[in-house]
Order: structure tokens, then C-alpha cells, then sequence
């Protein structure tokens, strides 16, 4: 199926998009830390068939633009929303994976207008103080060294992982997440009206639980947990992604 990248302008500087299929429904994937567009190219293709696919890399990631920080996580929900309009779309499924779970979930709250539903893979909508710590360290790995820092402090040092982008972009999201510490998402979720569905790997080291204390907000969310997967539901196991989601677009409203 035909794809098209283009770069778009969300208020001061701009992003990279990626579009293909025919809507609706309209899917907008957000990948996670230190992630890009590429890392959806196996789940991307088939939900495609299903509706309109956009893949965006978030701001300093992959070819995107970073504004100077400090950003909170409304900035970068203000991002999605300002994608949203750019594509002509109405309401659209936020499919996000772990920072862009987090993302999704801040969107459904800021701009609830522009939210038909949320798909959360491995996401967590709090941490604790040790988490905490892990991203800020992973901050200023990025802002002393870049994104050798980076990938040191996330994967260690033997890791043949590469990152691409704005390490300065980088380490400012990365303290968006660390505030999920002294501002947690989960006594705000209550508020979002959308369908919800959650997909979470059962080896997941950021921990099934995490995707069942976001499950526990909501009156009718669904959680879907996959057998023998870790963190990257998606790339491992996009069958069982896309299986869940055909069983969550009925609930969708169009």
C-alpha cells in the first residue's frame, strides 16, 4: 500500500508524518522514548487496510524538530492535536506505545474532541520515585553526551542500538515522563469518555501491572495481555495487537 511522508508545522516547528490507507477509521501511532516512525512498519501496514494509518515521530525524535525545552506533557499532547487538524481529521484511535501511551492519554484529556479511542501498549500512567530517577538520569546523559548518552543510559553500554534524533529535544520529553512522579496521570483518567483498550506484554519489565492500575479507571476498558512478550508488543507480536484492536473498533464511535 502507497505511503507518503510529509513534514508538517504544529505552531514554531515541525514534524515528520507518515500516511497511508483510506479512513475512516483514522489511527494516529505514537511510538515511545527514544523510538521512531520505523518502529511501527510492521503493525502499520495491515492496520492500513483497516482505516487511515498517520505515524508521527514526535518532537526530537527520529526527523522531527525540537523547540527549546523545558516542555511539559501538555506541549507535547498540544503536538498530536495540532497533527490531528493538519490531517483533516476529525477524531481519530491514538495508538501509543509506552511515552506515547502517555501522550495519548494527556491528549484524551486536553482535547478530548479530537479522541475517538485509545490503544495503550506497555504504557504506565504513573512512577515511582526510583523510576524518577531512572529518566532523569537519562536527561542529562542526553545533555552531556547525546545520543551515545542516551543509549547508554537507557540500554547500557554494550547495546548496538542506535538513536535518532535531538538529544537536547530527547532529554527535555524525557523529563515529561519523569513527572509522572509528583504529577501522576492515574487520578485524572477517570474523566476520559472514550473507548479503551490496553495491550501489554506478560514479560513487560515496565510491568503488567501498570496497564491494569490505568484498566482499574475506567468502567468498561478491556485489557488485552499478550503471552511470552516483552516491552514491543507491537514489533513482536503485531498479530495479537491487531486482533485485539478488530475487536475494539465496534466500540468506536464513527
Amino acid at each position: 500500500m502507497e505511503q507518503t511522508t510529509r513534514r508538517i508545522d504544529v505552531g514554531g516547528h515541525t514534524l515528520r508524518l507518515t500516511i497511508a490507507g483510506v479512513g475512516p477509521p483514522d489511527f494516529l501511532c505514537l511510538h515511545g522514548l527514544v523510538d521512531r516512525i520505523e518502529i511501527w512498519n510492521r503493525l502499520a501496514p495491515p492496520l492500513a487496510e483497516r482505516g487511515r494509518v498517520a505515524c508521527l515521530d514526535q518532537r526530537g525524535h527520529g526527523k522531527s524538530e525540537a523547540p527549546p525545552g523545558p516542555y511539559r506533557r501538555e506541549d507535547l499532547a498540544a503536538d498530536i492535536s495540532a497533527t490531528i487538524r493538519e490531517l483533516g481529521s476529525e477524531r481519530v484511535v491514538l495508538v501509543g506505545h509506552s511515552m506515547g501511551g502517555i501522550i495519548s492519554m494527556t491528549t484524551a484529556l486536553e482535547h478530548p474532541d479530537q479522541v475517538a479511542g485509545l490503544v495503550l501498549i506497555g504504557t504506565a500512567s504513573q512512577c515511582n520515585e526510583k523510576t524518577a530517577g531512572w529518566y532523569e538520569r537519562i536527561a542529562r546523559a542526553g545533555e552531556a553526551e547525546g545520543n551515545e548518552g542516551l543509549k547508554r543510559a537507557i540500554y547500557g553500554e554494550r547495546s548496538r542500538k542506535r538513536i535518532h534524533g535531538d538529544a537536547i529535544g530527547i532529554s527535555s520529553v524525557t523529563r515529561t515522563l519523569k513527572s509522572l512522579f509528583d504529577d501522576p496521570l492515574t487520578p485524572k483518567l477517570s474523566a476520559i469518555q472514550c473507548p479503551v483498550l490496553l495491550i501489554v506484554g506478560d514479560k513487560d519489565p515496565m510491568g503488567p501491572k501498570a496497564s491494569s492500575i490505568i484498566c482499574e479507571q475506567f468502567e468498561d476498558a478491556e485489557l488485552v495481555t499478550v503471552p511470552e512478550c516483552g516491552h514491543w508488543v507491537h514489533v513482536d507480536q503485531p498479530e495479537a495487537v491487531l486482533g485485539a484492536i478488530d475487536s475494539f473498533l465496534p466500540r468506536v464511535a464513527p
